[in-house]
């Protein structure tokens, strides 16, 4: 098996030596930067798309006593998306701008005296002020006009700490890069553009802004309402898109879709079977791709996990954005090729702001009157049974179930890493890092709750092969260490570049962090319990030893990690090595070479890893995100997806999504539940293991002569 990677490998390192000999950079086959290539033709699945989700909408309205219709509640969010699709460039400009702008301050601060601590807090200064709607004052300017104000405002003063000859520089490389770089950022990632299934791939297919619009879900029937007033270029009227909705809502009589069939479907065989489907059909589906957003009217349940949340009338996915409705939140379902993480949470907070504007505009108006005439386009989406037959007979994405987590004790972690400061400041480790090292150690001590053993076997009265398959599955299956992909913000540095995804995988064993801590626990105890004499100070004296070792395998662990993040940001991980060499191969070529790594375990965990553990950390203050749900990529190999976000009032939500195996077992047979309750007694073993683990290593570092002295420990719990 060495042989068989070390032959690919050494003939792609000959073959990209060969284009440096001849003149040709491999860096040039990535214009885009290194993700997007990645993206194109490996997260575009259905199950590569994330998930973000705001109360504000609701939240400020019911605090305003303001009671929206239906029709004017759906008018609110197509007019937000209309304003969105119409403003997209200059959104993405801000993005570019700021990110580019701070990153060359941060640059040019290293070289004046006393600023390093300024440098490294430009960008979260800004994020702690940055606007997610237009104030007061505002005035009339829209949104993106306001916030690049208020980003001027912010630079200015912090570019008065630049001696001239720096500002000179700094301006001159910006302005630059303005030129050059920013006009192919935007066009790189406008969602005025739909995909066009391949065999190796997506091709993103531009189109004009005259030729866009937004497709409304409404009885599981799909309408195109276009997003500029009739023969102009310029946004549809809110009384226009206000008066077609009332009809629309009104007379709708349409056939129910079932294109939900067809978004499971996997992409690269979607060109073949749609030469096979009925071309009316087709041509529907042709004409839908011109809505980058669709807005679903049917009532989702705020209980359901995300996972399970959007599994309902969503497109195909050639389209970038799926907003669903529960009623007291709204979810925005997102395709990875078009968003990543940190800026689809920001485009969803800010299109919930742009919501609210209209809804609270709307609510001042008299009752709406449907309009004489339709603008809009009902779209003739129903597959027949050959259709429906051609569908299930394609290959299909992996199944999955989602389970969510509310209770993850953050005090306990914050106060732990302060005591880690007072202890020893070589211990640097972030809260992500703890959830990280906690998930190795979850995977290594997972024990099923007496519940779902209970359920299990139930099971073996009428399946016991698969009973015996999930007792051996919850019971020993789950004890590798997990190989974990954590997709880092590269666009701080590099706005087009988007991600740099870092591969690592704990080394519990090498470095005994469980044994330590037990050892470690266990002395403690028992030097507490002890009665005073002689003893305790030999008890102590172990303690102390096998504490100093503990602290300084954790440091240690902090450095790994802390290099491995490093390498990560310079764009240098395995992972990213992995996806250049694979520069100017032709397309075949290219994917089987990608594939290699799924097909062998060592090499799969080394470059793309088992697990994705997404954290966008926490939000601003005044931000109404509550959930996230993350990725996985279309590596089969990936079988679990860890999402992370902190709301607005400290509470960590996280959501896991589960495509292990046994889920299509279970399906198959009716038994969601049962799979349902795996996922989330797995979860919930990780969040309740992860509290206590914290407390106990807390407990281990605050522990001195003078603590002890005062009598046993005692933490304060949330």
């Amino acid at each position: 098996m060495v042989l068989f990677f070390a032959g690919p490998a050494a003939v792609l390192w000959a073959y990209q030596n060969l284009l440096k000999l001849a003149g040709k950079d491999p860096e040039s086959a990535f214009p885009e930067g290194a993700w997007q290539f990645y993206v194109d033709y490996a997260l575009r699945e259905d199950t590569a798309r994330h998930a973000n989700e705001t109360h504000g909408f609701d939240t400020l309205l019911k605090q305003n006593d303001i009671h929206l219709t239906e029709v004017d509640r759906l008018t609110a969010w197509v007019m937000a998306s209309v304003t969105c699709l119409h403003q997209y460039y200059a959104l993405l400009e801000n993005e570019w701008i700021e990110r580019v702008s701070i990153s060359l301050l941060e640059e040019a601060l290293r070289s004046v005296p006393d600023q390093t601590q300024t440098a490294r807090r430009l960008f979260r200064d800004w994020e702690l002020i940055r606007p997610y709607r237009r104030e007061a004052e505002a005035g009339s300017s829209d949104y993106p006009t306001y916030r690049r104000a208020k980003f001027t405002e912010f630079l200015q003063q912090k570019l008065q700490i630049l001696p001239n000859n720096l500002y000179e520089a700094w301006h001159k490389k910006l302005s630059q890069a303005m030129q050059t770089e920013l006009p192919e950022y935007q066009k790189q990632m406008s969602i005025l553009a739909y995909l066009e299934p391949g065999p190796y791939g997506e091709i993103r297919m531009p189109f004009q802004i005259t030729d866009a619009y937004i497709g409304i879900i409404h009885k599981e029937s799909y309408y195109l309402v276009p997003i500029c007033e009739p023969g102009t270029n310029q946004p549809l009227n809110v009384m226009t898109a206000r008066a077609q909705i009332a009809r629309l809502l009104v007379s709708a009589v349409g056939s129910p879709s079932q294109l939900i069939s067809l978004a499971k479907v996997k992409r690269s065989a979607l060109t073949d079977l749609r030469s096979k489907l009925n071309p009316m059909l087709v041509n529907e589906l042709d004409n839908l791709r011109f809505a980058p957003i669709l807005v679903s009217t049917n009532i989702r349940s705020r209980n359901l996990p995300l996972p399970e949340l959007r599994q309902t009338e969503r497109g195909i996915g050639s389209h970038a954005m799926t907003i669903f409705d529960t009623g007291e939140t709204i979810v925005f379902d997102q395709s990875h090729i078009f968003f990543d993480g940190v800026w689809g949470t920001a485009l969803s907070e800010i299109m919930t702001n742009e919501a609210l504007s209209w809804g609270r505009y709307l609510s001042l108006l008299p009752s709406p009157v449907s309009a004489n005439q339709s603008i809009y386009a009902p779209l003739a989406l129903q597959l027949n049974e050959e259709d429906l037959h051609l569908v299930s007979q394609a290959p299909h994405v992996l199944q999955e179930v989602g389970a969510e987590n509310p209770s993850l004790e953050l005090k306990a972690f914050s106060a732990l890493r302060t005591q880690f400061k007072q202890r020893n400041d070589l211990i640097e480790l972030t809260i992500n890092d703890l959830l990280v090292l906690y998930r190795a150690i979850h995977a290594a001590t997972y024990q099923p709750s007496p519940e779902l053993i209970s359920e299990i076997r139930k099971l073996s009265e009428t399946q016991p092969e698969l009973s015996a398959m999930l007792h051996q599955l919850v019971e020993e299956g789950s004890r590798t260490n997990p190989s974990i992909l954590i997709p880092m913000d590269a666009s701080l540095k590099s706005p087009r570049e988007r991600v740099y995804p870092m591969n690592v995988e704990v080394p519990l064993m090498d470095l005994n962090l469980l044994g330590l801590h037990a050892q470690t626990l266990k002395l403690l105890d028992a030097y507490e319990r002890a009665p005073k004499g002689e003893n305790r100070a030999t008890l102590f004296a172990s303690f102390n030893h096998s504490q100093k070792i503990y602290l300084a395998s954790l440091a240690g662990f902090g450095m790994y990690l802390s290099r491995a993040k490093e390498i990560a940001s310079l764009g240098q991980s395995a992972s990213v090595g992995a996806i250049k060499l694979l520069a100017h191969l032709p397309l075949p070529i290219q994917r089987l070479l990608d594939k290699i790594p799924e097909r062998f375990e060592v090499l799969n965990n080394i470059l793309k890893g088992r697990e994705v553990f997404s954290n966008v950390g926490a939000v601003v203050p005044t931000s109404t995100l509550t959930r996230f749900m993350t990725a996985k990529d279309d590596n089969d190999q990936k079988q679990l997806a860890w999402s992370i976000i902190t709301d607005s009032d400290g509470i960590v939500k996280i959501n896991l999504r589960d495509f292990r195996p046994h889920i299509s077992n279970l399906l198959e047979i009716g038994r969601k539940d049962l799979a349902e309750m795996i996922a989330q007694d797995y979860l919930n073993a990780y969040v309740l293991g992860a509290n206590t683990y914290i407390h106990e290593l807390s407990k281990i570092t605050i522990a001195s002569r003078d603590t002890l002295s005062q009598g046993k420990i005692k933490l304060k719990s949330n």
